[in-house]
């Protein structure tokens, strides 16, 4: 009987994370579309789209991210092809084992099978870990990376055997090598824990001594790449200090009063201004608003009208943060220490509250409103057996009405409400550009969707031995990404009228807003889920 729950909440987080994989989202975002490019460059050449030698971190988009994901790919493009499913897959498969390994956490915890079955099947129903683990995210694989690291930290706890102890280590470090904030999550994690139990520690010498060994050994290829490549831009592009708003502030206050100089630069002045800038950015990530009412602003991290859990998690959430209160066992510190750290990285940066950095912390809020509504049937089973009984049928209706609803406006209302976030509408421009392109000199396509480039290269599967020697990157923007203008016939640049209509022997891909209603030779118009233009296709 425990096995058959416990599988069945396997097959329900499986069945939500596979279904119709290569269809929704709706389009194929560009970091995917590098993801899988670079893992077919890899697979047929050993070297990167831009033509680096079985890399650590690749480059794309003159941004360098862990390359462990497009490793990770390989098998999965070699046994299904260059697609949007293959290209996904992984991620669906690490959300899948995520909720198993949440289960086994919450065992290693708490006494209570019950307890764990909760945990387990909250994360498998998690608006905030499906959508995650739907798209080819880097993030989702390190969130489980982290989880398999902490069960085995418990794990070691009880049985103190090297293996566990080894494996912590392993998928921490691991995590390191799928996402940039791993980078600063996985030290906090390993950091904090050895703090937390040093005592435990500390009685096992050569254990501590073979790990050190294998940290060192593991983090070396990382921190050699870190040192020889410019692997550090992301950070200068999106960090906290690449926001000039708060050095701003501090001029604006220092002019309101000049009488004391040497006061008002100690009261106004950097550390000051973004330590406070930090704490706001971390707390953001606690808001009401975004965790229960309409999630990340940033639409590619957004389902329309929904959080990032559901509304009555709200309540399990109170009641399961004062259980863990009271609780003093010894394990549980394990879980205040993670959702202390998983914010860190995103308050980081300047772009908060940020569903996709700040992931992590769908673990350890998910096992906090499942210690919630466990405390809750715990109670109403001590009442007599008809108020129970009732809870059960309350929950279960509440909680299927509130899954179909987020089901309904993920694969009904996401790809119309934000068509553009996703690239839609490449798929078929491509394929319909190769039909005719060889009547053309030159093929012009607008920029207007993120990076087309790359979404070019994926769906025509081009050459990436062609690619790598053929193509020049530009100079890096305020974020600190760069794009490619041209390979083969291909040009990619804003297409206003105005700029192309003197541009002959062109096929000019366009924004509909770009290009004149009459007088044009429109051959193709590719639309939107919505109804709404996504290009114009005109034969010049």
């Amino acid at each position: 009987m425990k096995k058959t729950i416990l599988i069945s909440i396997l097959i329900l987080a499986a069945v939500l994370r596979l279904y119709r994989l290569g269809e929704f989202p709706a389009g194929l975002n560009a970091d995917e579309a590098a993801l899988g490019y670079n893992a077919y460059s890899l697979l047929l050449t050993g070297k990167d789209e831009h033509g680096h030698p079985w890399p650590v971190n690749l480059e794309s988009f003159g941004d360098f991210k862990p390359a462990g994901y497009a490793y990770f790919l390989i098998p999965f493009i070699k046994v299904f092809g260059l697609t949007e499913f293959a290209v996904r897959l992984p991620s669906a498969l690490f959300g899948v084992l995520a909720v198993l390994f949440i289960y086994l956490l919450i065992k290693e915890l708490t006494p209570s099978e019950a307890w764990a079955y909760l945990g387990g099947l909250s994360l498998a129903i998690s608006p905030w870990h499906l959508h995650f683990s739907r798209g080819a995210w880097e993030v989702n694989i390190s969130t489980t990376l982290y989880l398999i690291g902490i069960w085995s930290f418990a794990r070691w706890l009880k049985v103190k055997k090297l293996l566990y102890l080894v494996s912590c280590i392993l998928n921490l470090v691991a995590s390191m090598y799928f996402y940039q904030s791993a980078r600063v999550i996985a030290p906090l994690l390993g950091l904090g824990l050895a703090t937390i139990y040093f005592k435990d520690l500390i009685k096992y010498p050569k254990q501590i001594t073979v790990n050190l060994l294998l940290l060192l050994l593991l983090l070396l290829p990382l921190a050699l790449s870190i040192a020889t490549s410019d692997a550090r831009s992301r950070l200068s592009g999106v960090g906290l200090l690449a926001d000039e708003g708060p050095l701003n502030r501090v001029k604006e206050f220092r002019g309101h009063h000049t009488s004391y100089p040497l006061v008002n630069k100690l009261l106004h002045n950097r550390p000051v201004i973004y330590s406070i800038q930090f704490l706001k950015n971390y707390f953001d990530h606690f808001g009401g608003n975004f965790l229960f009412v309409n999630g990340d602003v940033i639409e590619r991290n957004r389902v329309p009208e929904t959080g990032l859990f559901y509304l009555t998690d709200f309540i399990f959430l109170f009641m399961g943060v004062l259980s863990l209160i009271r609780n003093t066992h010894p394990p549980i510190r394990v879980i205040w220490l993670w959702l202390l750290v998983s914010p860190v990285a995103s308050a980081l940066t300047f772009q908060t509250p940020h569903a996709l950095r700040a992931q992590n912390m769908v673990i350890p809020m998910t096992i906090i409103t499942s210690t919630g509504a466990y405390q809750l049937l715990i109670w109403a089973k001590s009442k007599k057996k008809i108020i129970f009984i009732s809870l059960i049928i309350i929950l279960i209706n509440i909680y299927v009405w509130q899954v179909v609803r987020y089901l309904h406006q993920y694969y009904i209302h996401y790809p119309q409400t934000y068509p553009s976030s996703w690239e839609y509408g490449f798929k078929e421009l491509v394929t319909y550009v190769q039909t005719v392109q060889d009547g053309y000199k030159q093929i012009w396509i607008t920029d207007k969707y993120d990076q087309p480039y790359i979404l070019f290269l994926f769906y025509s599967r081009y050459p990436p031995q062609k690619f790598q020697n053929n193509h020049v990157l530009t100079f890096r923007d305020k974020f600190n990404f760069s794009t490619v203008r041209d390979y083969d016939k291909y040009h990619f640049e804003s297409a206003p009228w105005e700029k192309v209509r003197d541009v002959h022997s062109t096929l000019i891909v366009a924004a509909p807003e770009d290009i004149p209603e009459v007088s044009v030779n429109i051959v193709k118009t590719i639309y939107f889920p919505n109804n709404q233009p996504a290009f114009k296709i005109v034969s010049n």
